[in-house]
């Protein structure tokens, strides 16, 4: 008897063995998908390689096995400008992983949570502890076009900007004549205890004081007055100078400055990426309140606060620094979505071309 080629059971066994196939490659199917701001963190990249490229060329860098990234950036575990030990051999890493060009592309995303845009203004806190995070905002600055008003403190801690010939009013002075930064600080002050380098030797409070003095032009100014409270108000008064306080979308601390943080360890408990304005009631402690951050933050201005960075980092796997890691990859710039539409309707098409053919 006669029977159609749809009700053979081979056929039929052909159908479902086909049938199953396409299910598992849709259903084990992937599609890569661009994380906000793609177009802006790879500008932002190029930005810092050129600026770390640049930077072996100066005259005072130095090829260091443990400087994984061969940014020049890592410093000395003590020096005369130390402001702060590493007793533990814990902060190394913590450095290292800022120097990873990547490291500018998380500052663009963390932008773009704030919400800031093209033109905008924003405060900024540096110290020489995180050189490279400092080298990363500014190219997130010039990828985004958003202006920083930037006031540095000079001091660092362990394995942060802290050669004498090599701290960060060099560092930034440097990339700056060359081009390599839109910005530069419009203040310096000593930095560690209380922003005037209390826990430095005299000789380091003069050489840092007068590697200011080499690099400060007409437009810089040296923050040293006679108490923290007064360089915190005297901080506050240039920033004024540029913007009124409510007119700038972000307020950007690097580091753990006295000025920026308040006095004491509790700022070693702050929490770190985008801090809301909402979340100062947490944070009530009679340091915070002697801080700059705390001044912008009851304005009503976010903050973006880059320390801790083992706790920072590893949210867009900088941390621990992997030099395996390639530079314009990994979740900061694309993440795997589950399901490619494209392989499900040529599946399907397939499936159905199949069974109306036979």
């Amino acid at each position: 008897m006669f029977r159609p080629q749809i009700q053979k059971t081979r056929v039929l066994f052909l159908i479902a063995l086909f049938n199953l196939s396409m299910v598992y490659f849709a259903a084990n199917s992937y599609m890569k998908v661009k994380q906000i701001g793609y177009d802006d963190k790879i500008k932002a990249v190029d930005n810092m390689n050129a600026c770390l490229q640049n930077i072996r060329n100066h005259p005072s860098y130095i090829d260091n096995p443990e400087d994984i990234f061969n940014t020049g950036l890592l410093g000395v575990k003590t020096s005369l400008i130390t402001t702060k030990e590493d007793v533990d051999l814990t902060k190394k890493q913590s450095k290292v992983a800022c120097t990873n060009p990547n490291f500018s592309a998380a500052i663009i995303e963390m932008f773009y949570e704030s919400g800031i845009q093209e033109g905008d203004y924003i405060a900024v806190s540096m110290t020489g502890s995180f050189p490279g995070a400092n080298i990363a905002l500014l190219s997130a600055c010039k990828a985004m076009n958003v202006k920083p008003v930037i006031i540095s403190s000079a001091g660092s801690s362990a394995w942060g900007a802290n050669r004498l010939d090599f701290s960060w009013p060099i560092i930034e002075s440097y990339l700056y004549k060359n081009q390599m930064i839109d910005y530069r600080s419009s203040a310096y002050s000593i930095g560690g205890a209380n922003d005037l380098g209390d826990n430095l030797s005299y000789k380091g409070v003069e050489i840092l004081s007068n590697t200011i003095f080499d690099v400060l032009d007409k437009n810089t100014e040296f923050v040293n007055e006679s108490t923290l409270n007064k360089n915190i108000e005297r901080k506050m008064q240039i920033y004024k100078t540029f913007s009124e306080i409510n007119d700038y979308s972000l307020y950007v601390n690097i580091g753990g400055g006295s000025a920026s943080l308040g006095y004491g360890e509790q700022k070693d408990t702050m929490n770190v990426g985008l801090i809301s304005p909402l979340d100062i009631e947490f944070n009530q402690s009679e340091q915070f309140k002697n801080s700059i951050a705390y001044e912008f933050l009851i304005e009503g201005i976010p903050m973006l606060n880059i320390k801790n960075i083992n706790k920072l980092g590893s949210q867009y796997e900088l941390y621990p620094p992997n030099k395996n890691l390639k530079v314009k990859e990994g979740v900061i710039f694309i993440k795997y979505a589950q399901y490619n539409l494209f392989v499900i309707i040529v599946g399907l098409v397939c499936s159905i071309s199949l069974i109306l053919f036979i």
